[in-house]
């Protein structure tokens, strides 16, 4: 029974040869979509300072977010001193996101996501103040809230603009404990503070600066336009009229300022899907994050216009732009080629199949050719022992055609002419036989004729 078992096998896997091929580039089609779809989600490591700023809470909050949606995407925050140094983290390599103001050195591998929001500079003095120029501030005392080295830079740039010695204006750093404090008892001349301008930090340095129901002295930053042409650094910005309440409400007119963009930096380099994703989703989530963080209502798409400022990556471009890539669109390619690839294999797979049965197909036709010997060497032999010795190798290459025939490597043609040369040589072998039995019987028949009769015994 084994090699009966042996041989159906054997046959079962030389027939089905392109049919386990074919399933085998389906598993692994399949095993690759598999790994690609229903991987784990994909982490990002997101630079983002200090930990107790509005930026570093916005973010937690989006970490949160994306892990209760069950999301593709996950957030691991990388803590940092400050924008500066998050750009630094996102240049070496150590993050894949990071959060940087426009005044903040932008890392050349760096490229937008989004606008998390726009920092307004309002400059403003106490209720009452005779300050109404930045030129005033000559040997005063300014707070600069929040408590912030980027801060303090905006504040000297604006100064140097106005040709006013940033060492001639004493800065003060202002945390939101001592804000109210420092106002109250006069430690400082005028604020600047910088953050959203329906933001926390805005309100509550205006309300430290306000009396009863009076609004602060706001401090125009008419050099604002010209600074933003200069550079991205910058954008113009104005305190709309009436912005603020009071009796009445103040400004009268709008007032000119300076703002400072907050962007998630993406490396150049991330996935153009990822990115694609991760936009869209911020998106789709601003709403619900403002509970947790309320700045995440200043979110915005940055200038996606060609030569704009921004660099806005690619991935982020094409939500945007709704001009998402479908998944034909960002694989088609690949599949392609790889159907090419598997086609060329296919074909070599092939030709190597039909090489090893053209092989066993001369293989097999030698059998004829060797019986057609066998055949040959019959009629010349002239001895029962050498027939003997034919009959076997027929038995033998009899053998071996039958185990061809097994495997298809004979046609209905080959398979007939193989049945008739083992015919044609064993009708030989039992010709060549019969003739030596009949020369035999001859030859002793002759002799016993030549033979004298036995005499006759008395």
């Amino acid at each position: 029974m084994l090699p009966r078992r042996r041989m159906a096998f054997s046959h079962v896997i030389y027939t089905s040869g392109f049919v386990f091929l074919t399933a085998a580039f389906a598993l692994i089609a399949i095993v690759a979509l598999t790994l690609r779809f229903a991987g784990g989600p994909h982490v990002l490591k997101v630079a983002v300072g200090p930990a107790d700023g509005e930026n570093a809470k916005l973010i937690a909050a989006i970490a949160r977010r994306l892990e209760l949606d069950d999301a593709k995407l996950r957030f691991v925050i990388v803590p940092v001193a400050d924008a500066a140094q998050g750009a630094e983290a996102l240049e070496q390599g150590r993050a894949d996101l990071a959060v940087i103001r426009s005044d903040v050195a932008i890392p050349p591998n760096g490229a937008t996501v989004v606008i998390l929001h726009n920092d307004i500079a309002v400059l403003a003095a106490p209720t009452g103040s005779k300050i109404a120029k930045v030129t005033a501030l000559v040997k005063k005392r300014v707070g600069v809230f929040p408590a912030r080295p980027a801060n303090a830079a905006l504040l000297n740039a604006i100064l140097a603009e106005y040709g006013v010695a940033p060492e001639t204006v004493q800065q003060i750093m202002l945390s939101a404990d001592d804000l109210a404090t420092s106002v109250a008892q006069k430690r400082v001349d005028a604020i600047l503070v910088v953050g959203p301008l329906r933001g926390r930090s805005v309100e509550m340095a205006t309300a430290a600066l306000a009396s009863g129901n009076r609004a602060p002295v706001l401090i125009p930053i008419d050099v604002a336009e010209g600074m933003a042409a200069r550079g991205p650094a910058y954008q113009k910005a104005d305190v709309p009229a009436g912005f603020f309440h009071g009796s009445p409400p103040q400004p009268k007119e709008d007032v000119a300022t300076l703002s400072v963009a907050v962007r998630l930096e993406a490396r150049q380099n991330l996935s153009e899907e990822i990115v694609t994703d991760l936009a869209k989703r911020l998106f789709v989530m601003r709403r619900s994050l403002e509970s947790e963080a309320p700045i995440a209502a200043a979110m915005e798409k940055p200038d996606v216009e060609k030569g704009s400022a921004d660099a806005v990556h690619a991935g982020a471009a094409a939500y945007y732009d709704n001009n998402e890539k479908s998944f034909m669109d960002r694989y088609g390619d690949w599949l392609y080629i790889g159907a090419m690839a598997l086609s060329g294999l296919g074909s070599g797979v092939a030709a190597m199949f039909g090489l090893t049965r053209v092989r066993a197909r001369k293989a097999a036709l030698a059998l004829i050719d060797q019986l057609i010997e066998v055949k040959q060497i019959a009629h010349i032999t002239a001895e029962s022992p050498g027939l003997g010795a034919l009959d076997q190798e027929i038995e033998n290459l009899s053998t071996k055609g039958l185990r061809f025939a097994r495997d298809n490597n004979f046609d209905e043609a080959g398979l007939a002419a193989l049945r008739l040369a083992i015919d044609e040589a064993r009708r030989a072998v039992n010709d060549q036989r019969n003739e030596l039995e009949a020369k035999r019987l001859l030859i002793a028949a002759a002799s016993a004729a030549q033979s004298p009769p036995p005499e006759a015994h008395s």
